[in-house]
């Protein structure tokens, strides 16, 4: 009996980064180890980082931002998103301020937010509010007008009130949108965190790279870019994507 120890459709994958590996290490030895890390190297400089205790307080730090900004980012993104789809004076005010918001600079924000709060926790939490919220808005307005007209005519048929609407018809056809814009708010939100505590505070992970990049140190700058990258596809993959397959588990026992 055969055993196969890798399918065939991950081998391509697995080639490529390899490849990749071994480039990497090919161009890094045209460099010094400060300037551009090998694989082994920016290893070392990872354990380096996260072997102080200290690193894991700075982590936090900025996770708290990002999950303070994400949250309040989906819940007024949500409603503003909601009222877009329902109400066509909301739709016709909005639509135009939306399209505003999302075209304005990140960077703009990060400015502003230290002109208006000085380096404080609150700076990089607007930071992202201001740049997310819209994608959220966006996101919601667009399923919101994809929703099945005659479930909401059947509720108010049997007049259902409208939290009792908003929860049983709304909010479950809207979960595949929610789902989405809520990746996406994440992938947004950590890189927009690093960029506003970069300017706005004196802690953070970004604090770590702006202080690294005066340091004319690529590999540390590295070690932590790349190790928080991998932090945030962690959450994404074991919560996110967990919470969103056994929300809707249902569809696959349906098809079977």
């Amino acid at each position: 009996m055969k055993i196969k120890l890798l399918k065939p459709g991950y081998l391509p994958g697995l080639l490529t980064i390899v490849a990749s590996i071994l480039l990497w290490k090919g161009v890094s030895l045209l460099f010094l180890p400060i300037f551009l890390p090998g694989p082994l190297v920016l290893l070392d400089r990872v354990i380096e980082v996260y072997g102080d205790p200290a690193s894991y307080i700075v982590v936090w730090q900025t996770l708290s931002r990002i999950f303070t900004g994400l949250i309040i980012s989906m819940l007024i993104g949500t409603a503003i998103g909601l009222s877009m789809g329902l109400q066509r004076n909301v739709e016709a005010f909005l639509d135009s301020w939306i399209m505003v918001l999302l075209t304005f600079p990140a960077i703009c924000w990060a400015f502003l937010s230290v002109l208006w709060f000085g380096l404080s926790d609150i700076g990089p939490v607007l930071t992202i509010f201001l740049i997310v919220f819209p994608f959220v808005a966006m996101n919601v307005w667009e399923g919101t007008k994809a929703i099945e007209k005659d479930l909401i005519n059947m509720a108010r048929v049997y007049k259902a009130k409208r939290y009792l609407t908003l929860r049983k018809v709304l909010i479950p056809q809207l979960m595949p949108y929610l789902f989405s814009s809520m990746r996406i708010a994440l992938s947004l939100s950590w890189k927009i965190a690093l960029v506003g505590e970069a300017f706005a505070v004196g802690s953070g992970v970004g604090q770590k790279l702006i202080y690294y990049f005066e340091d004319t140190r690529v590999d540390m700058m590295l070690a932590w870019g790349i190790s928080f990258m991998i932090v945030m596809v962690l959450i994404d993959l074991f919560v996110f994507r967990i919470w969103e397959r056994k929300t809707f588990a249902w569809r696959h026992q349906l098809a079977a």
